[in-house]
């Protein structure tokens, strides 16, 4: 009796699962009027993918296939308006589940979705609907390959890159020099290494100062300076804070978007200052402040604030003249 049972219950659950099977939805389509049913990628509509897009509906759970024909290497997006779409993609098409292993796995998430490189060839996708019966507009985008470094934190970064080749090229901060010199260090706007100090310190550091980015550039400074050589600068890093990453040197910039009024003018770093500090018998090399800011006329713009810098004629220095390591670039 229970060998009866076990047999009936056997040819109801095969009897079940071929019902199941036969209900499932056409995945791919019918190929050609009169032709046998296919499913899966071999019954995918194939598309031009110069102009792949389409709308449709999906209950949950159910899928649709598509083909489409690469005809070079292309960086390779996909746009699905509806979040919860399981895409799969296969490198043609071997029986109607694809031809696993996938090489692109991934959910939708609403918008477009960068999903990488694909070179010239035939390709099946699976669109399977994760969520509620849902309406939806699917389209793929090509775009050409630019290689380079991606990543705006590096010295060559390429804003014109859309895929990294590795050749990103990064300052080393937590050099051992730069350490014992500079203390605690971060990255500038363009990505060079600055005293952490510097942010915030009521200097608008805006290229105006500049460091030693390592030993031998700090050795070479010195035996230019020593031999009198105009361009010693060639050794030196600018500092530039002023961007809204580092939210403009933390307000120490905002003075220069101010503008200078009529009895004012630029001094050598460009901040604003009275006009009769020039000339007036005292150094202006960074010794005074006016509203807030160290002003240095000690320039050959200015004939070295008109004489007052002459050697003999400096007035006592009653402050460091560049704070934190600052080295100023004339």
């Amino acid at each position: 009796m229970n060998k009866l049972l076990s047999f009936m219950f056997t040819i109801l659950l095969l009897f079940t699962m071929g019902c199941d099977q036969a209900e499932m939805p056409n995945i791919g389509g019918i190929v050609g009027p009169g032709e046998e049913e296919l499913y899966g990628c071999e019954g995918a509509p194939m598309y031009d993918w110069d102009d792949f897009q389409f709308a449709t509906s999906l209950d949950q759970n159910e899928t649709v296939w598509v083909g489409f024909d690469l005809e070079e290497t292309t960086l390779f997006n996909v746009n699905i308006d509806q979040a919860g779409f399981h895409c799969v993609i296969f490198n043609g098409c071997v029986g109607e589940l694809g031809n696993p292993p996938p090489i692109f796995d991934f959910q939708s998430i609403g918008n477009t979705q960068e999903v990488g490189i694909l070179t010239e060839g035939t390709y099946h996708m699976e669109i399977t609907n994760t969520r509620n019966r849902v309406d939806f507009t699917f389209s793929i985008a090509l775009n050409e390959i630019v290689y380079g470094c991606v990543n705006n934190d590096a010295l060559n970064y390429n804003p014109d890159a859309n895929v990294g080749d590795g050749s990103c090229v990064f300052n080393d901060c937590n050099d051992e020099w730069l350490v014992l010199a500079y203390e605690e260090l971060v990255l500038d706007c363009n990505g060079n290494c600055s005293p952490a100090n510097w942010v915030g310190d009521g200097w608008c550091d805006d290229g105006a100062y500049a460091v030693y980015p390592n030993e031998e550039a700090y050795n070479n400074y010195q035996n230019c300076q020593a031999e009198g050589t105009d361009d010693c600068s060639q050794y030196l890093v600018a500092i530039d804070l002023y961007c809204a990453e580092l939210n403009w040197d933390e307000g120490d910039c905002e003075a220069i978007d101010e503008g200078c009024s009529g009895t004012e003018i630029e001094d050598c770093n460009g901040i604003c200052a009275p006009e009769s500090w020039l000339g007036d018998g005292y150094c202006d090399e960074g010794n005074y402040e006016y509203n807030g800011n160290s002003i240095f006329f000690d320039c050959e713009e200015f004939n070295n604030d008109e004489g007052d810098c002459d050697e003999g004629l400096n007035r006592q220095i009653q402050q460091p003249k560049y704070p934190n390591g600052r080295i100023p670039i004339r």
